[in-house]
């Protein structure tokens, strides 16, 4: 799943006081780490990095409505980090510091970065996989239950908030 939108992304600097400054460093973790490996180590980084988001979450998120905290940050994300896909063999899942820091990423440090703002806020997530025409998954995203079965959907790789 690709956006079929070039975006213009904007200047993270207005932000980047608002986060912790990351340490460049890649660090294997496992080894011809496959999907499941990668969705079960998303809450173990969300777990150990929500400092990382405390200021910007404040500072942006704060005080709005769960559905608007939501929008918000869907925008932040698909406005101010360039969607790049991982080099084949090499899943990188970045803190939210590294994201910042390196201002690209793919679905599941999106997938990352929005689960530790929502966590902070509280806010419920759970993490949708998905495949499509190949018979493996290969896209995460993360929703946010509501009530009577609806949730929004926090996919920041398609055009449009709230839609899958």
């Amino acid at each position: 799943m690709e956006s079929t939108t070039i975006i213009k992304i904007q200047s993270l600097e207005p932000y980047r006081h608002l986060f912790p400054k990351a340490n460049a460093i890649d660090s294997t973790v496992k080894m011809g780490a496959n999907v499941s490996d990668t969705v079960e180590f998303i809450p173990k980084v969300v777990a150990k990095t929500q400092w990382q988001v405390e200021k910007f979450v404040n500072q942006e998120l704060r005080g709005l409505s769960d559905f608007n905290a939501c929008e918000k940050l869907w925008h932040f994300v698909k406005n101010h980090i360039r969607y790049k896909k991982d080099v084949r063999g090499i899943e990188q899942v970045r803190s939210p510091r590294r994201l910042i820091h390196d201002g690209v990423g793919d679905c599941d440090c999106f997938t990352t970065f929005i689960s530790t703002c929502l966590t902070v806020l509280k806010i419920p997530v759970i993490n949708r996989i998905t495949k499509y025409k190949e018979n493996y998954f290969l896209h995460i995203y993360p929703t946010v239950p509501l009530v009577h079965g609806k949730y929004i959907t926090m996919d920041c790789v398609v055009d449009k908030f709230n839609y899958e």
